[in-house]
This record gives structure tokens, sequence and C-alpha cells, in this order.
């Protein structure tokens, strides 16, 4: 399949040279890197103010998507980073963004509050995910709404083909309340629910997902991350998902431990669509028994799992040092393609989650590194730092989506 990346004229730029592009189109999916609110020298502009931030960002995903003939109305799929200390009504975030799609089936979408984002006064970063038909022609979509959800501005669930991407499912009812405040189980469960819900509004089920993120209150400890992980790595039959998991300050409103988002694939007549999963001889493993894979084949899509810098038995190597984590997290996303006959070319987005605050230093530390991975051009991108990751002395995760030709 023939690709196309572009980079817009006069558009944003990082302030040191990469090898990433800001959108890349293969066949009739379209990935746009993490979108944010800079000038063309990487200064950052409308600095704090969210709202003006968020439609200047959706700005540039128009802007990058009409040089890959798609438009707003084809976006499937979002991630909204958005800067959130508790003063902050994520409705109200969520509204803004809302206001720029005009579909009668908006996007799936998951909002997810940080202290910081890569830059200082920089407060929202969003990425997209759209989908059109090669030539030319809007592609069919669906939304999977169950009565047992919450009222929500975006859908719960979208299909378009054989793609099914989950927005955000959280541990709330019907009507809005909050299940088990506070318990990390029991808000497992619920989610886990929620999503199978979702997924058989299409006729789909669990064992259909491909990639499953959770975003979870946590310190970056492994305690932190095993009291729910178990629920979720488990209640997918083996071979499961590829799963990313990152630790978050908070979630809101209060007493939500965690929020999470997939992505499956159903065949267009519904039928099950062949899958290859794969765990690499040699690889890095998680600290307790889980049904996650660190690669899922289906059909043309290769999702990447959160790839970590940890030995076969869940234990962080290099610790601190995040030169040396970035180097063998990259060589363990080839590894992983490796196995499916693929290398780092076949790349179309990757995501990177890193151990920093809000300053140009930390990102470029990492970013230089990894984009050194990809031959130019290389796969859109997207960078969002952390307080800590998810075992303790990790410094970056990656997580990324491949195509095959």
């Amino acid at each position: 399949m023939a690709r196309k990346y572009v980079w817009p004229k006069g558009h944003w730029s990082w302030p040191i040279k990469v090898t990433h592009k800001h959108g890349l189109r293969c066949d009739e999916m379209i990935f746009v890197g993490g979108q944010v609110d800079l000038t063309p020298e990487g200064e950052v502009l409308r600095k704090g103010d969210l709202a003006a931030q968020t439609n200047a960002v959706v700005d540039h995903i128009e802007t990058v998507l009409d040089e890959l003939g798609a438009d707003l109305e084809d976006v499937v799929k979002l991630v909204m980073f958005y800067v959130n200390d508790g003063g902050v009504n994520e409705r109200d975030a969520l509204a803004t963004l809302r206001a720029r799609f005009k579909g009668d089936v908006p996007p799936a979408v998951i909002p997810v509050p940080l202290p910081v984002l890569a830059y200082p006064e920089m407060v929202v970063e969003i990425e997209a995910i759209a989908m059109r038909s090669p030539d030319g022609s809007r592609m069919a979509r669906s939304a999977s709404n169950p009565a047992t959800h919450w009222d929500w501005p975006f859908s719960h669930g979208l299909r378009c083909g054989e793609m099914i991407f989950i927005g955000a499912q959280q541990p709330l009812d019907a009507s809005g309340e909050m299940v088990a405040p506070g318990d990390p189980v029991e808000q497992a469960r619920a989610n886990i629910e929620n999503l199978r819900a979702v997924l058989d509004g299409f006729g789909a089920d669990l064992g259909d997902v491909a990639r499953i993120n959770t975003f979870y209150v946590g310190a970056g400890t492994a305690a932190d991350w095993s009291r729910a992980a178990q629920i979720r790595g488990n209640a997918f039959e083996w071979p499961g998902p590829v799963g990313t998991g990152v630790p978050v300050p908070a979630l809101f409103p209060n007493g939500m431990t965690q929020r999470q988002e997939a992505f499956a694939m159903l065949g267009v007549n519904g039928e099950k669509l062949e899958r290859e999963c794969v765990r690499p001889d040699g690889h890095w493993d998680w600290p307790i028994p889980v049904n996650f894979q660190q690669g899922v084949k289906v059909g043309k899509m290769v999702f990447i799992g959160g790839q970590v810098c940890q030995d076969h038995k869940g234990v962080g190597l290099h610790k601190g040092e995040m030169v040396r984590q970035t180097v063998v997290v990259m060589e363990n996303i080839r590894r992983t393609l490796a196995c499916y006959g693929l290398n780092m070319d076949d790349m179309v987005k990757v995501n990177t989650f890193y151990r920093g605050g809000a300053s140009y230093d930390e990102l470029h530390e990492n970013l230089s590194v990894r984009s050194a991975s990809f031959f130019d051009p290389g796969p859109s991108t997207t960078g969002i730092p952390l307080a800590a990751l998810g075992i303790e002395g990790l410094t970056i995760e990656v997580e990324g989506w491949a195509m095959t030709s």
C-alpha cells in the first residue's frame, strides 16, 4: 500500500530536527500525531488558555487531514491530553472539543488529565485517527451507545469498516453515578463490563479487542499497577490484546481510579478475523501473570503494546537512565515487528510516555533518540510527560501501530 506523509507548510514544529511527520495515510487509515499550539519555531502560543489552544489544535488537525484528502468528519478517534489540577471542568473541555465535530456520529474520545504537558504553559495535545476510502468517498460509520451508559458528548464506540474504536470506558452507571468510588478492583470490573456492552452493540466481544489502554491513578509502583491489572488482563482469554498502562495523579470526578480505551476489529459482515499474537522469545514480561501480548496482528493492522525496559521477570533495567532505556525500548519494538516480517519502516504511529515535566530538554532527550530509530519520513508521534511510569525505575514506555504492505 502506498503511503503519504505530510508536514504542512508553515505548520508548527519542534525546535529540534526529527524524522516524524505530522500525518500519515496508508490506504483508508489516517494517523495524525499529537497536535499542539506552537509556532513553526516551537514556541507556545495562547499560553495557558485551554479553550483557545483546543481550537487552535483542532485547526492543525484539520490542516493535516486536508493534505491527506480528508476532513474532520472523517475522524473516528481522538485522545485529548490536557492540563487539569482540579480546577478545570472536564465536561466543559470536552464541550469545546465536541463543538468542532458536526457529524451525526461523532468520534470516540478519551480525555486524559495531567499536571503538565511537554512545554511550559502548553495545556492541551490532541491526536486523531481518521478513515477515508482510497477512492475519496466517505466511509460508513455507526455508533454504539448502550442504554446502560452515561450521557456523553461523543460516541462511546464507533465502527468504520473493520475497525472498532472504543472511547473512555469509566466506572459510571447510566445516570452517571460512580461505581465503587476509590476501589480500583471493583472499578476495573465495572469498566470491563462497560466495554463489553459497547462491543455488543456492534456484534463484537472481548475476543475481538486488539488493544486496550488504561489510564489509572497511581504513583508509579508495581503495587499500584498490579491492583487492577490482573482483572483487566485476565478478562480476556489467552491470547489477549496488547496493552499499555499509564499512571496519572488524578482522574475526574474524584473517586475515579481508572478509565480505558480500546481498539477492536471485526469483519464487515460480522465474521471473526484471524489474529496473530506474539510474545517474542527472551522478551521482557510483566511482574504478574496476565494474558496481554506484545504484538497483535489482524489483517493489515499490527498493534504493538507499550514497550518498556524490563527483563523476563518484570524487573526494570537501567533504572532512571532515559537514553539507555529509550534505546532498549526501540529495540523491543523492532523485535516485535520482526515476528511479523516487518521493520521500523512499517510503523505508522508511535505514542511515547516518558518521565518528565514541562521541559524542553526532557522531551528532546528522548525524542531525538526515538526519532533516530526511523528513516525520514517517519511515523506520526505523540509524546507525553508523566511524573512516573508504571513500574519503579522506568523512564519511558512506547506503544505503536504498524501496517503491512
